[in-house]
């Protein structure tokens, strides 16, 4: 069974001030760029930028789109003591090059690099890649607004 990632709610975690609407149909690149841009405002100067933008690129690489079209990036820092994220929700969608999948939510995941967050940071993968399935994820890309968007995500 999984747990809600040991007392982390989304609701907690997603805020009207971490939802970013992407207008058009940005490449998978930008779209992680624009999440990176906002997740730096939450850091609090802990991570330089390049540190973050090159973390995130490598990491990249390697992150799948899910067969749902939910794209979660996600990277690991020692400097951090908690999860750190952004919602990006893309109206219009994506084509992911290597899936040919269609995104309109990824979630920019940033969490601490530390043996005891290991368990942590698995269980949060698996709690966003079960809750952001295709009704979901489609109630999401026809809103407008941040708050609504956080508020779908209340208790889950």
């Amino acid at each position: 069974m999984i747990r809600q990632s040991d007392g982390v709610s989304l609701s907690a975690l997603i805020t009207p001030g971490n939802v970013v609407f992407i207008e058009g149909k940005p490449s998978k690149e930008e779209a992680v760029r624009l999440l990176a841009e906002k997740v730096l405002g939450q850091l609090g100067g802990a991570i330089p930028r390049k540190a973050l933008f090159d973390r995130i690129a490598e990491v990249e690489k390697l992150n799948q789109v899910l067969e749902s079209g939910f794209y979660i990036p996600h990277a690991k820092f020692p400097e951090l003591d908690g999860f750190h994220a952004v919602l990006g929700i893309v109206p219009e969608g994506f084509q992911d090059p290597a899936t040919g999948l269609t995104v309109k939510a990824l979630i920019l995941l940033l969490s601490p690099h530390k043996p005891a967050f290991f368990q942590r940071h698995l269980n949060m993968l698996s709690l966003l890649s079960q809750t952001f399935q295709p009704e979901l994820i489609e109630r999401l890309a026809a809103l407008k607004d941040p708050a609504a968007a956080a508020g779908l995500l209340k208790g889950k």
